[in-house]
């Protein structure tokens, strides 16, 4: 979990215990929580899979460019 999934956790809490929230509205930011994760790992994922292809190559666009002139 990130460190902003965690603070929206957090945040979902204090908002139950304080009553502001529905069970309607704690279930759908719950599911909008997963997602999150889910997107997250799908982009970690994405990330490894482009760097492999590309090589492990890093370096800037700008920077092989310039090299390459």
């Amino acid at each position: 979990m990130t460190e902003k999934q965690g603070e929206f956790k957090e945040r979902i809490a204090r908002l139950k215990e304080d009553g502001k929230l529905t069970a309607e509205a704690e279930a759908l930011l719950e599911e909008l929580i997963a997602g999150l994760a889910e997107l997250e790992r799908s982009n970690k994922a994405l990330r490894k899979a482009v760097l492999k292809a590309a090589g492990g190559q890093t370096m800037s666009s700008r920077l092989r460019d310039a090299l390459y002139e």
